[in-house]
């Protein structure tokens, strides 16, 4: 790269992609509920083709399920991406079943960032004029389609909780073993779904968990298991999958939980203060009784200002069991609660802006000194907003907070709003 080409880069390139960006995330999070549906009805018709392939012998059981961007194909206009449907050999299966995904709702903005770069390009007195080439403006919006990718996957990912249960999908005869992967064709993919059918024992997982290796246990899915009462703490579970599990009992503090699913697990007593909750997602779970201190898990960029990555979705609780839940100075801006038990749930000076609470009693829920600018509740919801959040001890044990008990934080936090009011 040459010197010119590099400065362009950092003085042109970078900041017109922040500016763009920024506006194509509040783009996306105002149409992703429609673009979800959309792919839905793909993924449906993906699997209809798969299972009549599979009806007259044309095709075996189905083990991955791949979304491969066509880089190249983008300079001629065509956002798509490559489907195949293949067998657990995934990459070496003979006669995959393919199809094509229409992205071309995620790279538009490279029209966009083009255009800005020509008009540096041709604005008289321009550094770059004439240094700077067409190969080169392409080779450099190539490399920026990574970012129109990153919202693919996102969005993926999220629809594929919904996805699998299509009927189509749940007629096809699967492998015990099933994976869904978005990337690059013939290069670098993320698993967004993944299913272990084998048996698993349970002493054996106890035990992997126990180890806690570096980098072992992102993008994990388990299933059909009793891990109560262990500690698994200071772990990274990133985007992994919980689908009838029964942790009772157990410890998730300080955790990197982002984006992660649970299913129809049992999380009655957990603890899960200083953990990043970002994006994760709880469906039809039992949580009574369990301490969410300081977790972070707030929707969006996390700096309205700059575009890093795809900014979060809201943590999800809907219809979860959260009786007698401890929420204190949780940062949960977004968060969706609807239709939640939430009886003498505690959210004590919490981050509630924007957070949906419709459908949900919060006739028995503190949400003392809790912000919650635009959050959503049923017409008439009443609740206690006034009075001094109660941090509970079970068991005998002091709550602890990463800077301190939970008691010292909130007499420090009562303290600083005094010395605010009277100044």
């Amino acid at each position: 790269m040459t010197a010119a080409l590099m400065q362009f880069k950092q003085e042109i390139v970078i900041p017109v992609r922040n500016q763009v960006m920024l506006r194509f995330e509040q783009m996306y999070q105002q149409n992703r509920e429609r673009l979800k549906e959309k792919f839905l009805h793909h993924f449906a018709r993906q699997c209809e083709c798969a299972l009549d392939a599979q009806k007259i012998g044309e095709h075996g059981a189905v083990g991955h399920v791949t979304y491969s961007m066509l880089r190249t194909r983008l300079m001629d206009g065509q956002a798509l991406y490559l489907t195949a449907v293949a067998d657990e050999t995934w990459l070496f299966d003979v006669s995959p079943i393919e199809g094509e995904y229409d992205a071309s709702w995620a790279f538009g903005y490279l029209d966009v960032m083009l255009a800005c770069w020509e008009e540096e390009l041709q604005r008289p007195g321009s550094l770059y004029a004439g240094s700077i080439s067409r190969p080169d403006l392409e080779h450099l919006l190539l490399k920026e389609a990574e970012h129109g990718h990153a919202y693919v996957t996102n969005l993926i990912h999220l629809a594929m909780p919904e996805a699998v249960k299509c009927e189509p999908f749940i007629h096809l005869d699967k492998s015990p073993s099933f994976e869904v992967r978005v990337g690059e064709y013939l290069d670098v993919s993320e698993c967004v779904y993944k299913t272990n059918g084998d048996p698993t024992d349970e002493s054996e997982i106890r035990r992997w968990l126990a180890e806690k290796i570096e980098g072992a246990y992102g993008y994990a899915a388990l299933e059909h298991l009793d891990l109560a009462g262990g500690d698994y703490s200071g772990m990274d579970f990133r985007y992994s999958a919980f689908r009838d599990v029964a942790f009772g009992g157990s410890l998730f503090e300080g955790n990197n939980l982002v984006n992660t699913f649970w299913e129809q697990c049992d999380l009655t007593d957990t603890r899960w203060n200083g953990s990043q909750l970002y994006g994760a997602r709880f469906r039809k779970c039992r949580m009574v009784g369990a301490i969410f201190h300081g977790i972070e898990a707030r929707q969006g960029v996390a700096d309205p200002e700059i575009w890093e990555i795809p900014g979060f979705h809201p943590i999800s609780f809907a219809g979860v069991d959260l009786r007698e839940a401890d929420f204190v100075l949780a940062d949960i801006q977004g968060a969706d609660f609807r239709g939640a038990l939430l009886e003498s749930t505690v959210f004590g000076v919490c981050n509630l802006a924007d957070a949906d609470f419709r459908g949900t009693d919060v006739s028995r829920v503190d949400f003392t000194g809790s912000r919650l600018e635009g959050a959503q509740m049923d017409p008439g919801a009443s609740c206690l907003i006034d009075g001094r959040p109660a941090a509970r001890t079970r068991e005998g044990l002091e709550l602890e907070h990463n800077d301190g008990t939970i008691e010292n934080l909130l007499a420090s936090f009562k303290e600083r709003s005094i010395q605010q009011e009277g100044g």
